[in-house]
């Protein structure tokens, strides 16, 4: 086997690092055939990984956090949502935030997780590809087609606060208070401040129109982010997403809503709380509140189309 290790050195404080170097080192033990290469800008994991799909690699491997899982998930397919080349998937977390790992079961423990990377078990998973319109600087612009953008997720997406979250933990709270405190101080303090918007959305080509919206997921697997997680028993199944809605909430739901996302367990469909499963979702229109992210990394803008890509990806697991 011909491995390309693709290293995020940068987070938890230098800690990833030393954790990436015991990962190597213990490969090299293991395996003869294998290239590192190093991350120095957080866009560098895809253009490393894309490349890498390129040369003919049989394992392409991540070393970092979700955010460095999801750049060089993304360098193994084209804008059409094909795969370049018949590479594995593989990864070793060194980040803050396990929910891929969690999602797929990956061990956490670095030499568990080098041990399965040889064993080269495979599973092959479906993949989320999202459609949308790169950043504009926060102002509701025309947009043409050069604007358009495609990214690909194996957890979920989210439109609306998520990319706040996302923006607001990332910022260094998660660093010094933990992945799910830091998320979790974080998600309050925006929904103290955030403003709902109605959002019309077509579902597997029906459209709908939902009001006082704060935020819409679309998701593969339990583990949203940072704690957050849905009940197994309510994901969409093989190659399906969930929709979960959050909207309307007030003082006297507030608790509720936190209970049902942070306990992972089933819920009834309420006003403030729905799910739904579907095949495809478009959000053809922007809004005051336009921001999407997937995986845990703001992207870009509305409007937005997610579809299952036409390829699985294979992981080593």
């Amino acid at each position: 086997m011909k491995y390309c290790l693709i290293i995020n050195p940068h987070s938890r404080n230098g800690r990833a690092a030393r954790l990436a170097e015991r990962c190597v080192n213990s490969l090299s033990r293991m395996e003869r055939n294998i290239d590192t290469a190093y991350v120095q800008h957080f866009d560098d994991a895809y253009t490393l990984s894309r490349d890498a799909n390129r040369l003919g690699y049989d394992a392409i491997v991540a070393i970092g956090g979700d955010g460095t899982i999801n750049k060089v998930l993304n360098g193994f397919y084209n804008s059409s949502g094909e795969r370049i080349s018949d590479a594995r998937f593989g990864v070793i977390h060194t980040g803050t935030s396990p929910d891929f790992c969690k999602s797929y079961g990956i061990p956490l423990n670095i030499e568990d997780a080098v041990l399965t990377l040889t064993r080269q078990r495979t599973r092959h998973i479906p993949v989320g590809m999202i459609r949308y319109l790169r950043p504009s600087g926060g102002e509701v612009t025309r947009h043409h087609e050069g604007d358009e953008r495609v990214s690909y997720f194996a957890c979920c997406a989210n439109i609306g606060l998520g990319a706040s979250l996302a923006r607001k933990a990332n910022a260094g709270i998660r660093k010094r208070i933990g992945d799910v405190a830091g998320a979790f101080v974080s998600l309050i303090h925006i929904l103290s401040t955030y403003q709902p918007d109605e959002y019309v959305v077509n579902i597997d080509g029906v459209s709908l129109r939902y009001d006082s919206v704060y935020n819409i997921t679309v998701g593969l697997t339990p583990h949203i982010a940072s704690g957050l997680k849905l009940s197994p028993q309510m994901t969409g199944g093989e190659r399906r997403f969930y929709v979960l809605t959050l909207r309307n909430l007030n003082p006297g739901n507030l608790l509720p809503m936190l209970y049902s996302m942070y306990s992972g367990r089933p819920f009834s469909n309420t006003e403030y709380l729905f799910v739904q499963t579907c095949g495809s979702l478009c959000i053809p229109e922007r809004h005051t509140q336009f921001d999407v992210e997937s995986d845990g990394d703001p992207c870009g803008e509305l409007p937005c189309s997610i579809h299952i890509a036409k390829d699985d990806l294979e992981l080593i697991h």
